[in-house]
């Protein structure tokens, strides 16, 4: 009778042998795949979705000022109030925690708003799980608001006031006087600017300031005595503040 050789590969009963060398090869090779398929599925704690999320800052807080979450229609829906502002990062990881703090819907939608805001109610930013994780900043960003305000001050005539209103244009006003006529330059977010000289008449509040070749939504401004930037609507409607550059 033929005897098989149990180390003869062509034997499919012989004993398979790896050297140490393929063992360690093999495993190193497993562990990446599955590091690999955890960060696809979004176990990875640095992570979630597409972005990368970024520690919270020190003395953060917010708030939950309205929450319209349904069950019934799978939804549920956050409006949340900032401290302060943060990066897409940071809203990242904000999310995350609000996401984990409710028991799951199909959407999930988060409208963030900043305290300096009030009432105003006009999002800043959003982060939505329609299902996968989607970050927008509507408003300007710290770095924006702060080349924005950098650049207000470049104006050729004597400076009134300086403002930076958030909710509506995330711009910075600069109202000034140049050989006895008035302006108001806007400065926008990528540092970029526009003057428009403006008809001033006095009010009770303070100085009304017009466009000279008027606009088509019939807006103006009132520099208050309080040293405030008020904008109005053709209705003599106050919509929203702009505030002293410090």
């Amino acid at each position: 009778m033929e005897k098989f050789d149990k180390t003869n590969p062509y034997n499919p009963n012989a004993k398979k042998t790896y050297s140490k060398k393929t063992l360690i090869l093999v495993a190193v090779f497993t562990a990446a795949f599955f590091i690999v398929l955890i960060n696809l599925v979004g176990g990875s704690s640095s992570t979630i979705g597409k972005y990368k999320k970024e520690p919270l800052p020190d003395n953060f807080k917010y708030e939950i000022t309205a929450d319209e979450s349904n069950a019934a229609v799978e939804k549920n829906q956050l409006k949340v109030q900032l401290s302060e502002k943060l990066t897409v990062g940071q809203i990242a990881t904000l999310a995350e925690q609000l996401y984990n703090s409710k028991d799951k819907q199909r959407r999930f939608y988060i409208f963030y708003t900043l305290k300096t805001s009030g009432d105003v109610g006009v999002a800043w930013a959003i982060s939505h799980f329609d299902p996968e994780l989607e970050i927008k900043i509507m408003g300007a960003t710290q770095a924006e608001e702060n080349l924005s305000k950098k650049n207000a001050g470049k104006v050729d005539g004597k400076i009134l006031g300086m403002f930076y209103e958030e909710e509506f244009t995330s711009c910075s006003y600069t109202v000034y006087e140049k050989n006895g006529k008035f302006y108001v330059q806007t400065t926008y977010k990528d540092g970029g600017s526009n003057v428009n000289e403006m008809k001033k008449s006095d009010v009770e509040n303070g100085i009304k300031l017009e466009d000279i070749n008027g606009n088509t939504n019939g807006e103006y401004y009132i520099l208050t005595k309080e040293n405030l930037l008020e904008f109005f609507n053709k209705e003599n409607r106050n919509f929203t503040t702009g505030y002293l550059i410090e």
